[in-house]
C-alpha cells in the first residue's frame, strides 16, 4: 500500500514528474538532433542511404517500445511503477554508452542501437505514464501538464544551442553529459509516489471487447487513441526530417541546436498565451490556427525547398505545436478517469501507446521508402519531398482528430449537466 503523500500539485512526487520528464527529453535531443545528425554527416554514405539508416533505426526503435509495453503491463498491476522508470533509464545510460563506444561505425549497428534504446523506452514510458496518472488528480490535469510542458520547453531552449556547440567541438563530449543525465533521471525516478493505490487490472482482450461494445460511450476515449495514431505519424516524423532538412542545407550542429533553441523560446509565447485564454470551447480557436500554418509553411518548402522556407517551416512548427501537444497529453492522461475507468489505467494507457507507436512506425516507414526510392532514383530529393508532404497531412488529421476530441468532451459535459439538472427537478417535484 503506497503512502498518502502531501496533497497539491507541486509536492515532491510532482516536482519528481516533472524533473523525469526535462531529463529525458534531453537524452531525446541527443538522440533526435545529435545521434541522427552523427549520421548524416557520415561521409562514406549517400544521403539516401543515410535516410534509410535513420528511418531503421527508428522503425526498429518503435516496434520494441510497443513490445515491451505491452508487456509490462502485466507486472505493473503488482510491482511499484519507479521500478520500470528506473530500469528504462539505466538502459537509456547504457543506449548514451553503445553510442559512444560506436560513434565511428554508428551505421553498421543502428539496429542494435535501436533496439536497445526502444527497450528502454518501452520500460520508462510504461511505468512513468501511469505514474502521472495515479499521482496528479484530475482537477490539476490541465495546470499540470502546461506547467510541465513550459519546463520541459525550457530544456529545449537551453540544451539544443549547448549541445550543439560542443558537438561541433568533441562528440565524444557531449556522450559524457548524456550519461550524467542520465544517472540523474535514475536518481528522480526512486522519488514518485502515487497519492493514492489504484487497484489496477490488466486484461488487455478484455478491456479491448469492453471498449468496442461500448463504443458510444468510450467515444472520447477511442478518439484519444486516434489521434495518438496521427500524432506518431507526424510529430517525431516532422521532428526527422528537419533535421535532415536543416543538416542538408546549413551542415552544422550548431545551427540545428540554435535553431531548435530560438523557437522553442518562441514557443513559450504561445503556452502562456494557451494557458491565459483555454477552455474547452475554445479548443478549435487554438488548433485550427496551427495545422494552417504548418500546412502552407510545408507547401512554401514543396515550391521552394531553400534556407528561408526551411526556417519560417521550423519556426511556425516548433512554437506552435507544443499547444497541441499539451493538449493532447491532458487528453490522454484524464479521459480516462472522467469516464470512470480508473482500474483500467493500465488497459488504456498501452492501447495509446500502441496507436503511438504504431503511428510512428507508419511515418517511418515513409522516410524508409523516401530513401530506397531516392537511392533508386541515383539520389536527389525528389521522394523525400513527397514524404514531408504525405507527413503534413498525418499532421492535418491530428490536428482534426484533436478537434473532434474536444468538441466529443463538450458535448459529454453538456449531457452531464442536463441530466444533472433533470434529477434536481425531479427531487424537487416529489
Amino acid at each position: 500500500m503506497a503512502k498518502r503523500v502531501k496533497s497539491g500539485v507541486f509536492n515532491l512526487s510532482g516536482i519528481s514528474i516533472i524533473a523525469c520528464d526535462c531529463l529525458q527529453a534531453v537524452i531525446c535531443i541527443f538522440i533526435d538532433l545529435f545521434f541522427v545528425s552523427r549520421i548524416l554527416h557520415n561521409e562514406m554514405a549517400a544521403m539516401p542511404d543515410k535516410i534509410v539508416s535513420i528511418a531503421l533505426f527508428y522503425i526498429v526503435d518503435y516496434a520494441m517500445i510497443i513490445v515491451f509495453y505491452v508487456l509490462n503491463g502485466f507486472f505493473m498491476k503488482k510491482i511499484n511503477k519507479s521500478i520500470f522508470v528506473s530500469i528504462g533509464s539505466i538502459l537509456l545510460a547504457g543506449t548514451v554508452l553503445m553510442v559512444h563506444l560506436l560513434q565511428n561505425d554508428l551505421m553498421t549497428f543502428v539496429p542494435l542501437i535501436a533496439a536497445v534504446y526502444g527497450i528502454a523506452w518501452g520500460f520508462f514510458s510504461a511505468g512513468y505514464n501511469s505514474l502521472t496518472a495515479e499521482t496528479i488528480s484530475s482537477k490539476h490535469q490541465v495546470k499540470f501538464f502546461a506547467v510541465k510542458r513550459i519546463a520541459f520547453q525550457f530544456v529545449y531552449i537551453i540544451f539544443p544551442i549547448t549541445l550543439g556547440f560542443i558537438a561541433d567541438l568533441s562528440f565524444s563530449y557531449v556522450t559524457y553529459i548524456m550519461f550524467g543525465i542520465a544517472v540523474l533521471l535514475v536518481i528522480f525516478s526512486f522519488l514518485i509516489r502515487p497519492k493514492k493505490s489504484i487497484q489496477m487490472e490488466y486484461n488487455l482482450p478484455k478491456f479491448t471487447k469492453y471498449m468496442y461494445k461500448n463504443r458510444k460511450q468510450t467515444k472520447s476515449l477511442w478518439l484519444v487513441y486516434i489521434q495518438n495514431f496521427f500524432r506518431g505519424a507526424s510529430y517525431d516524423c516532422f521532428t526527422t526530417l528537419i533535421t535532415i532538412l536543416v543538416i542538408f542545407v546549413f551542415q552544422k550542429d550548431s545551427t540545428l541546436g540554435t535553431f531548435r533553441s530560438i523557437f522553442t523560446a518562441c514557443s513559450l509565447v504561445a503556452m502562456f498565451v494557451y494557458l491565459k485564454f483555454y477552455r474547452k470551447k475554445r479548443a478549435v480557436a487554438f488548433i485550427t490556427p496551427i495545422i494552417s500554418l504548418v500546412a502552407c509553411s510545408i507547401i512554401a518548402i514543396l515550391c521552394a525547398a531553400n534556407q528561408v522556407t526551411i526556417i519560417i517551416f521550423y519556426a511556425i512548427y516548433s512554437s506552435l505545436n507544443v499547444v497541441m501537444m499539451s493538449i493532447s497529453d491532458s487528453r490522454r492522461a484524464g479521459v480516462v478517469r472522467v469516464l470512470s475507468l480508473h482500474s483500467h489505467i493500465l488497459e488504456s494507457n498501452t492501447l495509446a501507446e500502441v496507436f503511438l507507436e504504431t503511428g510512428r512506425i507508419v511515418g517511418s516507414v515513409v522516410l524508409l521508402l523516401a530513401g530506397v526510392f531516392d537511392s533508386l532514383m541515383g539520389g536527389g530529393t525528389l521522394f523525400l519531398m513527397i514524404s514531408l508532404a504525405i507527413v503534413c497531412l498525418f499532421f492535418v488529421l491530428y490536428g482534426v482528430s484533436l478537434i473532434f476530441l474536444e468538441k466529443e468532451l463538450i458535448k459529454q459535459d453538456e449531457e452531464f449537466r442536463n441530466a444533472h439538472l433533470a434529477e434536481n427537478i425531479e427531487k424537487t417535484e416529489e
